[in-house]
C-alpha cells in the first residue's frame, strides 16, 4: 500500500459496480431491471443496519442512470467507469449528484433550498440525483414541506433516502416512495470478501483470524473493513489470531471451554480461579458473558442438530463443540443461558460486578441437571395404573418394607397387584382355610391420600408419620383382607341380572376399561383430619355393573389408554377424559361423550387415537366410534376448556408428598 495516498480499505475497495455490492442481490437486481426496462420511480428508500451498502448502492444507481457511454460498451445496467460522466463522478466534480446529510440540514431552510434547486436542469446529463443520508433525522415540518415535491418532481429529478430508522419516517413519505430493505451481511461472506482483499494487498490472515474480524463487523462490512485496518496495522503483512485477540481485547475461546468443563464437574474452585484469571487479563465482564452466551449457543447448536455448519467459527473448533455437546442436554444449555442473561442485567447495574460474575458461575456450578416433570409424573402413573399378572396359584408376595433417615424410596405395590388381581378375577367374597367367608378387617382411613397415586414409601425412623401415604390400604390392613391360600377364579354362572356388590371393599384403586369418564367421578376420598377429596382427584370404589360387550373381555384397562394419550397430547388426553366406553365388538369401540364438541374434536384425532388404542387395548381394534350421550357429563367446573396446566401442577405439588419432594428435596423445576 502506498503511503502517499493511503486510503482505507472501506473506501478503496467501496464497490463501483452493482455486481460488486455484497450479499445485497435482492436489491441490485431490481434496480438494474428498473433501468433496463425504463421504470425508473423518482424516489426510493433504502433503509437497513449500518455498514451494508445503502450509499453504495444509491452512488452506483447515480452514476448508472447518468452513463453516456453507448449500449455495446456497457454490461447491462451497469455503469462504464469510463465515460466522461462516470469519470467526473468518481472524482467529486458532477453537478448532477448532490449528497446531502440530513442530520446537519434538517430544518425547514434546508428543505425550501433544496426545492429551490430542484427547478435546475441536470447539466449535461440526464437526471439529477438527491441521495438524503440519514433522512429520519429531519424534522416533521421539512418533512411537511418537502411533501408537495416528492409527490410531483420535474422529470429529471430523482430522490434516494437512505436510513437506518424506517420507523422515524412520517408515513406521508414512505407512501411517496419505494422502499428496498437491506439485510446484515454473514460472517461467511465478509469472509469471503476479506479473503479477495487480502489477495490484492499481498496479506496472509488464518481463518481464525478472519472470523475473528467478520464477526466484529457484526452484520456490517464497513465496520469488518474498520477492524481488518486495524488488524493490518498491529500484525503487518501476517495476521494471527492470537495476537489480534489481544489487541482486541477479544475473550481467548479456551477461556469458555475451560468454563463449561468446571460447570460440567461442578467445580465452583476452579470457577473463582477464572473470575481472577478475567480481572488480572483486564477483561470487560460485560464482553466475557456476550462471548460466553455465544459459546453457549454454539454448544445448543451441536446438541440439537445433525450437523454444526450453523456454528460460526473455524472447522477445527467446530469439531471440538460436537465432541464437548455430549456433556450437556438442551434443558441444561437453555439454563446456563439465562443465567448468563440474568448476570449481564445484574452487571449493568451493580456496584460489585466482579461479585456479580462469580455469583452467576457458581450458579452454573450448582445447577443439578434438568428434568422433565412431566416424565416423571408419566412414570408414577405406569406404575400405579399397570395391570397385575394373572395369578394362577402362587403365594401373593410379601411386600418389602425399608426405612431410611435420608430421602424417601418408592417401591412397587406387589400386594397390592395381587389383591387388584384377586378383586378382578373372582367377584365371590374371599374365604378362609375353612371353606367360610373371611370378614375383612376394619380399615382406619389414611392420613392422607394423594390424588391418582399408589406407591407406598417409607417414613424417615424419626418421624411416627409417613411422608408419604398410600392411596389404598395400608399393606398391614391388606393381609387381613387377602386370602392365605392360592387365588383362583371362581366359576361365575351367566345371568341377566347385575351381580350384587360385594360387601369386601375393593383393594384397586384403578378404575376398569368399562368405568365411568375420570373427570365425572365425585364419589369421595377419605382425607386426613376428615375431610375428603372431590371430583376427579377421588376414584371410585363401586364396580359397575358388568355390559354385555362380547370381546370387549379382551380390552385392557381404560386408564392406561388414557394416561397414555394424556402423556403425548395433553389436550386430546383430557377431553377423553370425559368419554366413557360401552362395548366393543368386531374391532370397533363404541364410546359415548357428553356432547357435539367432545365427539367432532375426538373424531379429528381418530388416527392419533387408534395407534395408542391398538399398542396399549388391542391390536384388532379398527375405528373408534363417538356416540353423544346426555348421561355422559363432567362435573361442574371441570370442563377441557378449564384445564390449566400451571395450576394443575401446583395442585399436584400440594397434595401429592412425591412430586413435592421432587420440588423441595431434588431442586425440581416447573417447565410445561
Amino acid at each position: 500500500m502506498s503511503d502517499t495516498k493511503y486510503l482505507v480499505a472501506a473506501r478503496k475497495y467501496r464497490p463501483q459496480r452493482f455486481d460488486e455490492v455484497v450479499a445485497q442481490e435482492h436489491v441490485c437486481d431490481t434496480v438494474k431491471n428498473a433501468i433496463a426496462q425504463n421504470r425508473l420511480g423518482h424516489a426510493y428508500l433504502f433503509s437497513g443496519p449500518r455498514g451494508v451498502g445503502k450509499t453504495t448502492v444509491a452512488r452506483i444507481l447515480a452514476k448508472s442512470i447518468n452513463c453516456t457511454a453507448p449500449a455495446d460498451e456497457r454490461d447491462g445496467s451497469e455503469p462504464c467507469l469510463k465515460c466522461e460522466s462516470c469519470l467526473s463522478f468518481a472524482e467529486g466534480r458532477n453537478l448532477n449528484v448532490i449528497e446531502i446529510d440530513a442530520a446537519s440540514n434538517n430544518k425547514v431552510d434546508d428543505v425550501r433550498e433544496l426545492r429551490d434547486t430542484v427547478r435546475i436542469p441536470p447539466q449535461g446529463g440526464l437526471k439529477k440525483v438527491y441521495i438524503v443520508d440519514e433522512v429520519h433525522m429531519l424534522t416533521s415540518q421539512a418533512f411537511n414541506a418537502l411533501l408537495k415535491t416528492l409527490e410531483e418532481p420535474p422529470p429529471y429529478v430523482l430522490f434516494i433516502f437512505a436510513t437506518t430508522e424506517p420507523n422515524k419516517v412520517l408515513p406521508t413519505i414512505l407512501s411517496r416512495c419505494q422502499r428496498f430493505d437491506f439485510r446484515r451481511i454473514a460472517v461467511p461472506e465478509i469472509v469471503e470478501r476479506l479473503e479477495q482483499i487480502c489477495q490484492e494487498e499481498s496479506i496472509t490472515a488464518d481463518e481464525a483470524s478472519l472470523l475473528l474480524i467478520a464477526r466484529k463487523g457484526d452484520g456490517a462490512l464497513r465496520d469488518a473493513l474498520s477492524v481488518f485496518d486495524q488488524a493490518v496495522a498491529l500484525c503487518g503483512e501476517n495476521v494471527t489470531y492470537d495476537v489480534l485477540a489481544e489487541a482486541l481485547g477479544v475473550v481467548d475461546i479456551e477461556l469458555f471451554f475451560e468454563l463449561t468443563n468446571y460447570v460440567h464437574e461442578k467445580n465452583p474452585a476452579g470457577v473463582l480461579n477464572l473470575v481472577q484469571g478475567i480481572v488480572a487479563s483486564g477483561f470487560d465482564f460485560r464482553e466475557f458473558l456476550t462471548g460466553l452466551a455465544e459459546h453457549l449457543r454454539n454448544l445448543f447448536v451441536a446438541v440439537t442438530m445433525s450437523d454444526t455448519r450453523l456454528i460460526e467459527t473455524a472447522a477445527a473448533t467446530r469439531e471440538r463443540y460436537a465432541v464437548e455437546a455430549g456433556n450437556f442436554n438442551r434443558s441444561m444449555l437453555l439454563r446456563l443461558l439465562t443465567i448468563a442473561s440474568d448476570t449481564d442485567g445484574a452487571i449493568r447495574n451493580s456496584t460489585r460486578p466482579r461479585l456479580q460474575l462469580e455469583l452467576g458461575l457458581l450458579k452454573m456450578t450448582a445447577m443439578a441437571d434438568s428434568i422433565d416433570l412431566r416424565q416423571v409424573i408419566q412414570k408414577i402413573d405406569q406404575i400405579q395404573g399397570t395391570p397385575a399378572a394373572p395369578v394362577t396359584g402362587q403365594e401373593p408376595a410379601t411386600p418389602t418394607v425399608h426405612k431410611s433417615t435420608t430421602r424417601p424410596t418408592t417401591k412397587a405395590p406387589a400386594r397390592k397387584s395381587a389383591a387388584k388381581a384377586a378383586s378382578v378375577s373372582s367377584p365371590l367374597p374371599d374365604t378362609g382355610k375353612d371353606g367360610t367367608p373371611e370378614s375383612p378387617a376394619p380399615a382406619e382411613p389414611p392420613a392422607e391420600k394423594p390424588a391418582a397415586r399408589t406407591a407406598k414409601t417409607p417414613a424417615p425412623e424419626q418421624n411416627t408419620t409417613p411422608l408419604i401415604q398410600p392411596a389404598v390400604a395400608p399393606v398391614e390392613e391388606q393381609e387381613t383382607a387377602l386370602p392365605a391360600r392360592p387365588l383362583k377364579p371362581a366359576p361365575v354362572e351367566p345371568t341377566d341380572a347385575p351381580p350384587a356388590e360385594s360387601s369386601k371393599p375393593k383393594t384397586s384403586s384403578a378404575p376398569g376399561f368399562f368405568d365411568p369418564p375420570a373427570l365425572s367421578r365425585h364419589t369421595s376420598a377419605p382425607k386426613k383430619n376428615g375431610g375428603t377429596i372431590e371430583g376427579s382427584a377421588a376414584r371410585s370404589t363401586t364396580p359397575l355393573a358388568p355390559i354385555a360387550m362380547g370381546d370387549a373381555q379382551k380390552v385392557s384397562e381404560w386408564l392406561p389408554f388414557v394416561m397414555a394419550v394424556k402423556s403425548d397430547r395433553i389436550h386430546v388426553g383430557s377431553l377423553l377424559q370425559h368419554a366413557a366406553p360401552r362395548d366393543m365388538s368386531d374391532g370397533h369401540i363404541e364410546i359415548d361423550v357428553p356432547d357435539d364438541f367432545h365427539k367432532r374434536l375426538l373424531e379429528n384425532q381418530q388416527d392419533f387415537l387408534l395407534k395408542h388404542a391398538r399398542g396399549i387395548i388391542a391390536d384388532s381394534v379398527q375405528s373408534l366410534r363417538f356416540s353423544v350421550q346426555a348421561s355422559v357429563k363432567p362435573p361442574s367446573g371441570e370442563t377441557a376448556s378449564d384445564f390449566d396446566p400451571y395450576e394443575y401442577m401446583q395442585q399436584k405439588r400440594k397434595d401429592n408428598p412425591v412430586i413435592r419432594a421432587i420440588f423441595d428435596e431434588f431442586g425440581g423445576e416447573l417447565v410445561w
